[in-house]
């Protein structure tokens, strides 16, 4: 599988239109110049100075033909959500002023103009903070329905010829959550599970919790939380034939078909592991690293899950390509 063709084919069929909200990055002006141009997306570059924008793309020799440029304007946004965003505002103490003032920044502003329905996607933080994007996202788009927790996946893919992954997998959560308990790690699995369905239409869901047990190998109070979690996930998705969830699983139980029939072998995630949900950040973050650089896979994100509308947090070091192909995939529905 080319996994950059069949994400940016299914993009193309949706017609979407994404928002940067960091306009004044070349780097993103790059990529909004790929996806008009490549018939991806459609784009939204909120600006405080039409001018500046059309000198920096002057200068860098970027065209905008095709790319909706908009001056930052409360006007364009949906009057009753910003009213609810003021009134919450106004029961935390800040007044009505400071708030209208937050909205004129370009990534309020543009958080707000998602939660409108003006487009289908934000997509920031190759120049804020993750601290920053994630703080907006949540005071203005808020959670998900049925998820509490805000968290991430990475879309991992294997060099060609992988002499164990033939297809991509996804892990979570490697950048947001440092330690989640039981219910946390409910709520990044059915988000994962959203997300990797949105990537592989009708493919079949096989989430392995992971561990330093399998199933019962082990017996510490550290695994209660992923046993816990397994129960809870599994009950979530009782109706859903088309999706697995067990453990708990070492990874090489999760994604070795001989050593998962050995060690659970009436599971049907064992050695089938499409999607691997890990304890806490420190595991998950240095699991995709060591995939990464030892493994050879590409780690496509951190990509944002469990908000209510598709918000991305960019790594600061992120090129054009990356942006591009990122805001292809925040738009899948």
């Amino acid at each position: 599988m080319n996994m950059r063709e069949h994400i940016l084919n299914l993009a193309k069929k949706i017609k979407g239109k994404v928002i940067f909200p960091e306009s004044f990055d070349v780097r993103v002006l790059k990529a909004a110049q790929m996806l008009v141009r490549d018939g991806i997306a459609s784009v939204v570059l909120p600006v405080k100075s039409v001018g500046e924008i059309e000198k920096l793309a002057l200068i860098s020799d970027i065209n905008l033909n095709g790319i909706e440029i908009i001056k930052i304007n409360e006007n364009l946004l949906d009057e009753k959500k910003v009213k609810e965003f003021i009134n919450v505002r106004l029961q935390k103490g800040i007044d009505v002023q400071d708030t209208l003032n937050l909205l004129n920044e370009p990534l309020y502003f543009s958080m707000m103009y998602l939660k409108s329905g003006r487009c289908d996607a934000c997509v920031g933080g190759a120049v804020y903070d993750t601290a920053d994007v994630l703080r907006a996202a949540i005071r203005v788009i808020g959670p998900a329905e049925g998820v509490k927790l805000v968290s991430s996946y990475f879309l991992m893919i294997p060099p060609k010829g992988h002499f164990l992954a033939k297809e991509p997998v996804i892990f979570a959560d490697c950048a947001v959550n440092p330690d989640p308990q039981a219910l946390g790690l409910k709520d990044i699995t059915i988000s994962t599970v959203i997300n990797f369905r949105k990537l592989f239409p009708g493919k079949q869901v096989n989430v392995a919790m992971l561990s330093f047990s399998t199933k019962g190998s082990a017996n510490s109070e550290i695994l209660l939380k992923v046993k816990e979690a397994v129960e809870a996930t599994k009950n979530y998705f009782k109706k859903n034939s088309d999706i697995n969830i067990d453990g708990e699983f070492q990874f090489d139980a999760s994604v070795v078909q001989s050593i998962g029939k050995r060690k659970a072998p009436y599971s049907l995630v064992a050695g089938n592991a499409n999607i691997l949900i890990f304890p806490d950040l420190n595991s998950g973050n240095i699991g995709y690293k060591i995939a990464e650089r030892y493994g050879g896979f590409q780690a496509l994100g951190p990509i944002i899950q469990g908000l209510a509308f598709p918000v991305s947090d960019l790594s600061r070091g992120v090129n054009p390509d990356d942006i591009y192909l990122i805001s292809a995939i925040m738009l899948l529905k």
